[in-house]
């Protein structure tokens, strides 16, 4: 029997479970949220920009309007962009009263950008971190400042209360362009200019830290096309300029400062154009200003030229200028280079060029104004000049040197190629003066001084040396005796020089090889008189006006040598007591042997005589001399003299009857031919007495000493020798 398969029993799967309801209700809400968020951030821009253009109007009370072109904000970035932004004063008068305490700003921003801003401590009202805030394309136009000046609000109590400070890691200002000013010319601009700080702590505990300068770490600052009118009476331009607080170091290029005011206004400070090439401070720490102080490195000052208009009235100390701002200014060190400085206003009109000048630890205070260790404030300066110029007793001379080198801290000091130089001839200056005036040239190769105390130059105005030395002096001098003479005193005699309103003392004053030449016009012939002294070397000591110092034991002496023509010696000692109101002073000099022709050049033109020959073997002077006369006497020992009497128009190449018998009478009457007479062997001491005319210097009155005694010593009575020599 055949049997049927069993079929295995068929089992169904069992049926897949419906996903839980509330997985469609998390679907949706996310879905509800993340429209809510989109619609949130696409509304969010719009609504800040209007927040912020609401807040400018409202915090300035309508008087101020801003508009943003366009504000972008980035949550996920934490960031933030506008651009466009303007910001206008509003144009009713009635809002900017007197009492208003805002200022009329124009405002155009081309971009800010603020990223990486720490929202989650701004939700929990804790101090803000900013990775950075840039801003670019900045354009401002003050048109006038507050019309009330009232104390402001420091920056970080402006923040909103919910906003306990900013930390902001950069901050930086692009492309900057400021000017102020509401007319067309304003009157402080800016062409361009960066701003650049790190670490910006804008709190109270930054406003409290001393390291930091406006909030900030560190500050770079900088600029291009400076220009400002009407700063202390003059106009600002600056080509260049940066600072960097984290190199302490501010640095100005091509500035240019010159004399401006408006129409109307007076004068009131000294008038300076000024242009430097370069201005570098170093050192600089601008946060020690907050006590009043500032040090400084170096102060570096490249080729200024300077022109300097000087005050009526002498200006205050520098300390006494600085004091309202600064309680201490010190330098450590100061240095300028190929400057130029002219003085105008004046008619000396001083120029002087090529200047390099240094100095050490200046400080700037008042006790450092009285200290006598500190010249001029500081410790040491070194001053290298080059061409010096200045018209003196303008318009007769024009004087100067080519190069000036001083040390104050070894006391040291040297001029070369000093000169003075007359700019009309002796003539011409009598016309000028309208009297008799001598016109004086002067070179000197080299002068010296060491023991130069330039710190009692400074404080006290006293001219203190141990020695000067003067090397290959040349001295020219005319006279033009056919006017009348110098109403006034010379005062080119000692009492004058003991009289100084300066406190003078130079203890040697050296003169090597020196050449002095004196030319004198006649009044009775009109011709020209010459006298040359040559190799002239000599010392003057003890030359000062100190009490302590002078007296008729302790006077100042000269002593000198040299060559009349170059050929006859002669030796000379005075002895000056400086201080004596009488003008008292004695001397002797001696002569070596030479021919008396060599006067001839002098006696022929100013006195019509002429030596036709004669040999002096020496001669010694000795004399005293006050404000009344000189007197003394001169032992002249000569042979084989001779004298001619010459016409005063012809001179000696034109003799006269008159002057034949007179030379003749002359010769065999009055002339002593020789000194000691063979038959008598005692020598003939002359006389010398000499009336003094105070309006001439000491140099005539000597002078006028050694013709008297001349004259009487070979033979000429004691009047007519005396009436001879005051002839001037």
């Amino acid at each position: 029997m055949s049997s049927s398969p069993i079929s295995a029993p068929i089992q169904a799967s069992p049926p897949t479970p419906a996903p839980p309801r509330w997985w469609r209700w998390v679907g949706g809400l996310l879905l509800v949220l993340t429209a809510l968020v989109l619609a949130a951030l696409l509304l969010l821009d719009p609504w800040l920009r209007r927040t912020l253009e609401e807040q400018v109007a409202r915090r300035s009370q309508g008087r101020y309007q801003l508009r943003i072109g366009t504000l972008h904000t980035s949550l996920w970035q934490r960031s933030i962009r506008l651009s466009r932004l303007r910001l206008r004063p509003a144009q009713d008068p009635r809002l900017w009263t007197d009492t208003t305490a805002l200022s009329r700003l124009l405002a155009d921003v081309g971009e800010l950008r603020i990223s990486g801003v720490g929202l989650w401590a701004a939700l929990r009202r804790q101090q803000i971190p900013v990775d950075s805030v840039v801003v670019a394309g900045v354009t401002l136009r003050l048109l006038d400042l507050p019309a009330t000046k009232v104390a402001g609000q420091p920056l970080h109590e402006r923040l909103p209360a919910r906003v306990p400070g900013l930390a902001i890691g950069y901050l930086g200002v692009r492309k900057l362009q400021a000017a102020y000013g509401a007319g067309r010319r304003p009157e402080v601009s800016l062409r361009e200019g960066t701003v650049t700080a790190r670490d910006v702590l804008l709190s109270a505990a930054g406003a409290a830290d001393t390291q930091r300068l406006g909030y900030a770490r560190t500050v770079l600052l900088r600029v291009a096309g400076v220009a400002a009118r009407s700063v202390l009476d003059h106009e600002v331009v600056l080509g260049h300029g940066q600072f960097s607080s984290a190199r302490q170091l501010l640095t100005l290029d091509a500035l240019r400062l010159r004399s401006w005011r408006p129409p109307g206004r007076r004068q009131r400070l000294p008038q300076l154009n000024l242009t430097l090439a370069q201005l570098r401070l170093t050192g600089l720490q601008p946060t020690s200003l907050a006590r009043r102080r500032l040090s400084l490195d170096s102060l570096l000052i490249r080729q200024p030229h300077l022109t300097f208009t000087p005050p009526r009235q002498a200006p205050p100390p520098v300390y006494q200028l600085v004091a309202p701002y600064l309680n201490r200014l010190t330098l450590a060190h100061v240095r300028l280079t190929g400057g130029y400085v002219r003085v105008a206003g004046m008619a000396a009109a001083p120029t002087v060029r090529r200047i390099a000048l240094t100095g050490t630890d200046l400080r700037i205070d008042k006790a450092a104004a009285a200290d006598p260790k500190r010249v001029l404030y500081a410790h040491a300066w070194q001053l290298r000049t080059g061409l010096t110029t200045a018209r003196l007793s303008p318009p007769v001379y024009r004087g100067g040197y080519q190069a000036l080198n001083l040390d104050t801290k070894t006391g040291r000091l040297q001029l070369e190629e000093a000169f003075l130089l007359p700019t009309m001839s002796a003539t011409a200056v009598n016309r000028y003066k309208g009297h008799q005036s001598p016109n004086i040239t002067l070179r000197l190769p080299r002068l010296q001084a060491t023991g130069l105390d330039f710190a009692a130059l400074d404080q006290r105005g006293a001219v203190l040396a141990g020695q000067v030395t003067l090397s290959r002096l040349q001295v020219l001098v005319d006279g033009d005796g056919r006017f009348p003479l110098n109403p006034t005193p010379s005062i080119v005699t000692p009492e004058r020089l003991g009289k100084l309103p300066l406190r003078l003392n130079v203890r040697r004053i050296r003169i090597a090889d020196a050449t002095v030449r004196t030319n004198y016009l006649s009044p009775s012939s009109g011709r020209q008189g010459t006298l040359t002294f040559n190799r002239l070397n000599g010392t003057l000591t003890n030359i000062t006006n100190d009490p302590r110092l002078m007296s008729a034991a302790q006077p100042a002496v000269v002593r000198a040598s040299g060559y009349i023509a170059n050929r006859w010696r002669a030796d000379l000692q005075i002895w000056l007591p400086l201080l004596d109101p009488n003008g008292t002073h004695w001397g002797r000099a001696t002569f070596g042997p030479g021919s008396i022709t060599l006067l001839n050049s002098m006696t022929e033109p100013s006195r019509n005589v002429r030596f036709a020959r004669g040999n002096v073997q020496q001669a010694t002077i000795g004399f005293r001399a006050n404000r009344r006369q000189i007197t003394g006497t001169m032992r002249a020992q000569y042979s084989d003299l001779k004298l001619e009497l010459l016409s005063p128009k012809g001179g000696a190449d034109r003799k006269t009857l008159f002057t034949k018998i007179g030379t003749s009478l002359l010769n065999g009457v009055v002339v002593r031919d020789e000194n000691p007479r063979r038959d008598e062997g005692r020598l003939k001491v002359g006389d010398m007495t000499s009336r003094r005319e105070l309006r001439v210097s000491a140099l005539s009155l000597w002078r006028q000493g050694l013709v008297s005694g001349l004259l009487n010593s070979i033979g000429a009575p004691k009047k007519l020798a005396r009436k001879i020599s005051e002839q001037q």
